[in-house]
């Protein structure tokens, strides 16, 4: 179940507008001992995908119409909220990028309508504060998804 989860995630990545400078969260290969939250698994993935895809937006570059970047924050904190329920099967890395990821969505909160207006704004301070707090949460969040 987990391979086709990265398949399909993987498959939805490279379907998204194929601008190669674009960064991705990509799944760490599985380790032997296998993931310490296989059930949350599937959703880690596809949020990363979400973040992925919505990364697109921040760069002026078209997104599809029906996308759920509108929607990615709540749809971030849901699945930390999920993580941090089971966080004691974290190793200690993974609780840190965890406590580091809420930091994070705290940040961001203020940058939400920046982010649905595209990325920009009349106020350069704006932008390189919404920037260096979507870049964080971005990477953040792929802490946290290679080490659930």
């Amino acid at each position: 179940m987990r391979h086709s989860a990265i398949a399909l995630a993987l498959l939805l990545a490279g379907c998204g507008t194929g601008t190669s400078s674009l960064p991705t969260i990509t799944p760490a290969p599985a380790s032997s001992a296998g993931s310490p939250l296989p059930d949350l698994q599937p959703r880690l993935d596809a949020i990363g995908v979400l973040l992925t895809d919505c990364a697109a937006r921040l760069r002026g570059e078209p997104v599809d119409p029906a996308d759920n970047c509108t929607h990615v924050m709540p749809d971030v904190t849901g699945v930390v909220a999920e993580v941090e329920k089971q966080s004691s099967k974290l190793p200690p890395a993974g609780q840190a990028a965890l406590a580091e990821v809420r930091t994070q969505l705290a940040a961001i909160a203020p940058c939400e309508p920046w982010f649905a207006a595209g990325g920009t704004s009349a106020d350069s301070q704006l932008d390189a504060r919404c920037k260096k707090a979507w870049d964080a949460l971005f990477r953040g969040y792929s802490a946290v998804r290679n080490t659930a």
